[in-house]
């Protein structure tokens, strides 16, 4: 708990600080009707927060089960980026979301957590807002962050990278298209260590559909655990890891144990 108060003192991560610490008071959502169709929330997502721990936004996933992950993109080379949020369930059977929402950092601002509960409305299939037991607000956008249809990548020549790692590891990628629509696996090799995982395309008659189910396994001496998560293909270099270079980019963010995104690449020339 030092540590963590260290953390927020001198870092004020932005995604923790607004959707997560104590620093106000409030809530919401009391006595709404959430009653209605459903709403199809599966896609990509722009989370944005606001309140008394600043602004921050990132892109994110709400899966078929529900699962809604996002990282903190924005301030740009902000060292909080790469910082998750993990959401409650939003499957779109009810208008009103509730339940807690978790922050972690990255390994370089401590990799610590906190929690917060949160009360929220699905506007739309493009819309959700809400806010949080602190008094921040949050919304989250339907987004395209890939120009162009999503595609099952393939060969060598990739390269990934942790955001935010204390000791940053650049990992040779092998992508292989596999199962269905545009499902990947992958294998990674670097001097320190392996990782390998897969990318499952979600979405059985919609090809399209940018979202992939992630699993991503890791040996001895990697500088995060096996984990499970979301993924999906994007045209912008969040993280300027490809110094901004014009490609189609590929995003693991993990679900569980703490904040992982990883990032895959083809290097600019």
């Amino acid at each position: 708990m030092r540590k963590f108060a260290l953390l927020l003192s001198f870092a004020c991560l932005v995604l923790v600080c607004a959707l997560i610490t104590s620093c106000g008071s409030g809530n919401s959502g009391g006595g709404e009707n959430c009653s209605g169709p459903a709403v199809d929330v599966v896609g990509d997502w722009t989370l944005d927060t606001s309140g008394n721990g600043g602004s921050a936004s990132g892109p994110g996933i709400i899966n078929g089960s529900g699962l809604a992950v996002f990282f903190q993109t924005t301030p740009a080379d902000d060292p909080n980026d790469g910082t998750t949020v993990v959401m409650p369930s939003i499957t779109g059977a009810s208008k009103c979301i509730s339940g807690t929402a978790t922050a972690y950092a990255t390994p370089a601002n401590g990799g610590s957590s906190a929690s917060q509960t949160v009360q929220g409305t699905i506007n739309s299939s493009t819309s959700i807002s809400g806010s949080l037991s602190n008094g921040n607000n949050f919304s989250l956008t339907s987004s395209s962050p890939l120009t162009g249809s999503v595609t099952a990548l393939s060969g060598t020549g990739w390269l990934s990278e942790e955001e935010g790692a204390i000791q940053p590891i650049i990992w040779d990628i092998t992508l292989t298209p596999t199962g269905n629509n545009n499902s990947m696996s992958f294998t990674g090799t670097s001097a320190t260590c392996n990782i390998n995982g897969t990318f499952n395309q979600e979405g059985s008659s919609t090809a399209n559909l940018n979202v992939f189910d992630v699993t991503v396994t890791s040996v001895e001496g990697c500088p995060f655990d096996n984990f499970t998560g979301i993924g999906f293909e994007s045209s912008s270099d969040y993280f300027g890891m490809n110094g901004g270079a014009a490609g189609t980019y590929l995003y693991a963010a993990s679900a569980v144990n703490g904040a992982t995104v990883l990032e895959i690449f083809k290097p600019g020339p």
